[in-house]
C-alpha cells in the first residue's frame, strides 16, 4: 500500500506542478499551445481510427490489456497539458490496480484523443499483422508526426519542465 500512496502523492503533485507552468504561459503561448493541442488530439484520433479499421478494441479486450502492465509510467507532464487546455475533466488513476492505473473495468480511462503517446503509438503484432503495408507506412507517419507536435508543445514551457512521465518508479 506504501507504494500506492507513493503513485497518489506523486500524482498530486506532478498535476499541482504542471498547472502553475501552464497558468505562467503568456497569452500568445496559450493560443499556439491551443492550435498544437488541437492537432494532437486530430493525430492521435487519426491513428486510432485506422486500427479501429482492423478491430483493434476487440483484440486488445480479449488479450485483457498485456500491454498495459507498465502503463503508470506512460502519461507525460504533456499530456497533462492537453487536459488543461482543453478543460477536460481530468480522469482519477486506479492505483493498485495490478495494471496501470489508468485501465479501468471497461477499458482505458483516457479517451484516445488524450492518450498517451506510447498508449496510442503501440500496435502488437496481432493488430499490425493485420494492417496493410500502406496502413503501417501511413501509421508510422502519424506517428513522427505525433512527436513533432509533442516537441512543439515542450518549447513553449521552460526547458524540461515537461519532460518525463508525472508518475516515477516508486520507492520501496
Amino acid at each position: 500500500m506504501a507504494a500506492a500512496t507513493n503513485f497518489e502523492e506523486q500524482w498530486e503533485n506532478g498535476v499541482r506542478v504542471v498547472k502553475l507552468a501552464f497558468l505562467a504561459l503568456s497569452e500568445r503561448e496559450r493560443a499556439k499551445l491551443q492550435g498544437l493541442s488541437t492537432a494532437l488530439r486530430e493525430q492521435k484520433c487519426a491513428m486510432q481510427a485506422l486500427v479501429a479499421q482492423v478491430g483493434a478494441a476487440s483484440h486488445c479486450a480479449r488479450c485483457g490489456g498485456e500491454c498495459c502492465v507498465a502503463g503508470k509510467y506512460h502519461f507525460t507532464r504533456a499530456d497533462l497539458v492537453i487536459y488543461l487546455v482543453t478543460g477536460a475533466t481530468l480522469f482519477e488513476p486506479l492505483f493498485g490496480n495490478g495494471l496501470c492505473p489508468y485501465l479501468g473495468r471497461s477499458g482505458c480511462l483516457i479517451p484516445p484523443a488524450y492518450r498517451p503517446f506510447n498508449c496510442i503509438t503501440f500496435n502488437c503484432e496481432r493488430i499490425e499483422d493485420l494492417l496493410s503495408a500502406r496502413e503501417v507506412s501511413c501509421f508510422y507517419q502519424m506517428e513522427r508526426d505525433l512527436r513533432r507536435i509533442y516537441g512543439e508543445i515542450r518549447s513553449l514551457f521552460p526547458r524540461k519542465s515537461l519532460e518525463g512521465a508525472l508518475l516515477s518508479e516508486a520507492l520501496p
